[in-house]
Order: C-alpha cells, then structure tokens, then sequence
C-alpha cells in the first residue's frame, strides 16, 4: 500500500543496515539516496519517463508493463514461432540534476529458452540466468561524468534463426524493482536569512526569522535553525515524495523521483528567546539547509552565526498595555540620591498607556548592577501597580548601584533608571586607648564591601574639641578590605585626647561615596 512520507529516514539495498537521520553537519560529504522504479508500492508502479518497447514488426513478441500490480514487472514473451528476430524493453534511469547514479540494483529472471534465445539478458549479456528471481548490483559512475550520468538499461529477447525452426512459443524474461543509489554531491545555497532576531540591539521575548533556500540535487529536505550550535524551535520540514518499500531486494523508505523533495523552500519561524536552548547574553543563530540523503550524511549549508544579545531578565508581566513609565526617588523627586550609610531610599513611579490612562496589576521589574563592575543588570524583585497605575519600590542600603524599574511584556520593554549612591562607613580599632609620649598604637578596621581590597584608606586626627582633621597616615587594605597601621605619637608635650577617624576617598571601581568612621578616642599622657 502506498505511504507518502515527510521525514527523513535512511534506506538501503538488502545488504546495507538502516539508521537514524543525523543532525545537519557542514563537514557531510556528498549526498545519496535510493530512487526506485518499477514497484507496485509506486505511484502508478513508477515506470521510469521514456521507457519503451520496441519490437521487429509482425513477430510473435510481446512487452509487459505490469508494474502497478503486486510483484509486477516488465516483460517480454515470445507467444507464437519466431524466426530470427528481437525485441526489447529500453528503460531509462535518470541521474539528479548535478549529480549521478552510482550503482543499479535489479531483480529479475527468464525461464523457458531454446537453443535460439541466446541474448536473452537483463543490463548485460549472462544475466539472469533461470527461472527463479535474483537480484544483481551493477557499478555505473564513480564519480560525475559530463557525459551520461544516469543509468540507461535493456530487457532484450531474441531468437537465432541459425537455429533450426527458429524458436517457439514460451520464452520469458523480466525484471523489476530498479534501485538506483543516486549520488548528490552539491549543497544547498541560502540566501535572504534576516528577521527581526537578526535586527541588532537587544532582543527579547518572541521575534521572527526567515531565510531562502534552493537545491538543485535531490532537493531540500529540512531547513532548520541553530542556537548556540543546538536546535531552536521546528525545522522547516519538506513533503518529500517518498515512500515505504519492502520486498526482497530491498526494504525502507525510497524516493519516488528523481528530485523526490522541493527544490527551494521559504522558511519563516517566530521563536521564543525565553526559551532554551537561547541564553542571557551573547548568542549565536544559524540557519542551515540540508539536502535529500537516506544512505549517508546530507549535504548542508549553514549561514554564517549571527551574534545577538538577548535580555528577558526583566520579568514579563501578564498585564498588556503598558507604554510610558515614571520613576523617581519619593523625597527629592529626582533620578539620583546620595544617603548616608545603611539607609534605604523609596522610588516612586506611574506606568500608564499611550493615551495617559493608567494600567494597574502591571508588574514591575526592579533590576540592579553594582556600580564600578562589569556585571549585568540582575533581577532582584517585583512591584505591582495599584489602580492608579502607581508602585513603589524601597531600595535597600547597600553600595553605589544602577536601579532600573522596567516593564516588559513579550518583546516590548520600557525602562527607567534610577541612581543610588550611598557614603561608605569603615570600622575603626584602636588599641591601646590611651598611651605615654613616644607610644605606639596599633590601628585597624574594615572597609565595606563589595571590591573592598587594596583600597586606600586615610588616618585623619583632630584634637578632642577642634573642628580641623589633619592626615597623618595612609593605609591599603588587604584582600579581605581590612588594613592595618601603626602611629608613635613622638611630639606631645602635654597631656592631650585624640579623636581618629578612617576616611575612605572615591576611588576608582569602589562602589561608595567618599565616608568616614565613627571617631575613636586616645589619650596621650606627658612623660611616661
């Protein structure tokens, strides 16, 4: 029964093994498959374009085309007396366009010959040679010829008049199932591959690829997409004209024609860039056609990768909508604010529709990067706003950080951003509190995180009622942020109470506004 296909599967003679169709590869070699003709399980029994029987006029010759019927074939019978004569089936096998038939396989036999049949053959005098059905591989091109590249054939009959009477009714040769190994060593072109995921800038949510692709062999079989070298959504599948065979020559899926699949296809895909195999970040996408192929690897041809930035870090929200969105800090209405240590900040803001009505249930994605480092924005939490289109948000104490308040629904995003800076607070410990003239004391602390090492960090000293600060020491923290220093104090003469201080100044790539310690007191007494 017939079974048209729109897979690929792998097929081959009887003494070949079936496997599984790979994925594409651009280091595939040339492209084979199997073309059968004469099989029930054809459209029509497939009887090649431009087979003919050709006979001598009035002789008792006969052709049979019975190719369409279960174990049919092509025959030729001698019905009556003859007497020096011939006839015979010419059959045709045509190679893909480009490429050539490598091997023919056959299946055949004759039965009932008399002394004056002697060239009575299938392909090549000697063969078959009984009545019981074999089957013969014949090597046609090993290569592409600008000659003949297909795999013509003939069923001959004759009869000898040389040989007494000539020859009788009864003689018979057929053959059927012609199995053609055709081999297509060029790929694919692609042309066109373009589409809003191709656009530049950042993408997000769902957006659209589409190319063109053509093949002049045995046509295109699948035009997929790669994404970071993996399979991205469905590949554009062609309705190849196949079908499933099984008989004793062979047995698996041939094709039907020649070019048994379409010869170009316009593919056009949307694809989710939430969804795997894409990524945050740097991507690659390719489009790559692969041509008909069952007995090996197909050719294929990929585009060259694109690179894309793709961004969904912004958490989508249900709510549809959304076009213009506010946000500024709640105090000071602006953009940016300065706090002191420990401090949070509450940011206010509006998300309405074109026309300015508001859009309440939204979400609100709340992202933050630290300042001074090359991370990404990086989602922290959610808001949602009111029935007048209204949220809030209380950033919390911490570093200089980048606050950015989006929302996103699928591919559409609005975003604004805010900036928090925050003054820095080292720890200070000194010890002992309280020393003689010429004393040294031991001095340490810590100063806050994140990229808290080899920061600088300055000693300041005031006396215990003056409003001035004098430096007199420089520090540079360790891997951990923490420093350490030692001071004599080599130049009192008096008994004196000392405030210290551990400043920390801007410094390039630390997240904090220039602050300073809560102060620590030392006593110098005079003399010791």
């Amino acid at each position: 029964m017939r079974s048209r296909r729109t897979v690929i599967c792998v097929c081959a003679l009887a003494t070949l093994t079936f496997g599984a169709a790979h994925p594409p590869s651009a280091t595939a070699g040339p492209a084979r498959y199997i073309y059968e003709a004469c099989d029930s399980a054809l459209p029509g029994g497939g009887v090649p374009a431009g087979t003919k029987f050709v006979v001598d006029p009035g002789v008792a010759m006969a052709g049979g085309d019975s190719c369409a019927s279960p174990g049919g074939s092509l025959s030729i019978t001698e019905t009556g007396q003859v007497n020096s004569t011939y006839s015979y089936w010419s059959v045709p096998i045509e190679a893909d366009p480009g490429g050539y038939v490598e091997s023919l396989t056959i299946s055949g036999a004759s039965c009932n010959l008399g002394p004056g049949n002697d060239h009575v053959f299938v392909y090549e005098q000697g063969w078959p040679g009984s009545c019981a059905e074999t089957q013969r591989i014949f090597q046609v091109n090993s290569a592409p010829t600008p000659y003949f590249a297909g795999a013509g054939f003939s069923i001959f009959m004759n009869c000898d008049g040389n040989y007494g009477p000539g020859c009788g009714a009864g003689p018979l040769v057929w053959a059927h199932y012609f199995a053609a190994t055709e081999v297509d060593p060029t790929p694919p072109t692609l042309s066109d591959v373009g589409g809003t995921l191709l656009a530049g800038g950042v993408i997000r949510g769902h957006q659209g690829l589409a190319a063109e692709a053509s093949d002049e062999g045995g046509g295109l079989s699948k035009v997929a997409i790669l994404v970071n070298g993996l399979p991205a959504g469905q590949p554009d599948v062609s309705n190849c004209d196949l079908v499933e065979i099984k008989h004793p020559s062979l047995a698996g899926t041939v094709a039907a024609a020649v070019t048994p699949c379409p010869t170009s296809l316009k593919p056009s895909w949307t694809l989710d860039t939430t969804a795997y195999p894409f990524q945050q970040g740097v991507n690659s996408v390719q489009v790559c056609a692969s041509d008909f192929s069952t007995l090996s690897e197909p050719n294929t041809t990929c585009s060259a990768p694109a690179v894309i930035d793709v961004d969904n870090s912004c958490t989508e929200s249900a709510v549809t909508g959304g076009q213009v969105l506010s946000a500024r800090f709640a105090r000071s209405h602006r953009e940016a604010v300065t706090v002191p240590y420990g401090r949070p900040a509450k940011v206010s803001g509006e998300l309405t529709d074109a026309a300015g009505d508001a859009i309440s249930g939204a979400t609100i994605c709340v992202e933050t990067q630290t300042l001074g480092t090359r991370h990404r924005l990086r989602p922290i939490a959610t808001a949602t706003t009111d029935a007048h289109g209204h949220f809030v948000y209380a950033v919390h104490p911490g570093p200089n950080r980048r606050v950015l308040l989006g929302y996103r629904h699928d591919s559409f995003q609005v975003a604004r951003s805010v900036l928090y800076y925050a003054h820095a607070r080292p720890t200070l410990r000194i010890t002992p509190s309280e020393v003689g003239q010429g004393d040294r004391v031991r001095i340490s602390g810590r100063v806050p995180r994140p990229r808290a090492a080899g920061r600088v960090v300055v000693l300041q000293a005031s006396a215990l009622r003056s409003s001035r600060w004098y430096t007199f020491h420089r520090a540079t923290t360790n891997r951990h942020g923490v420093f350490h220093s030692r001071y004599r104090f080599d130049a009192t003469t008096r008994s004196v109470v000392y405030r210290i201080r551990a400043v920390v100044p801007r410094q390039h790539g630390y997240p904090w506004e220039v602050g300073h310690s809560k102060p620590a007191l030392v006593t110098v007494r005079a003399g010791r």
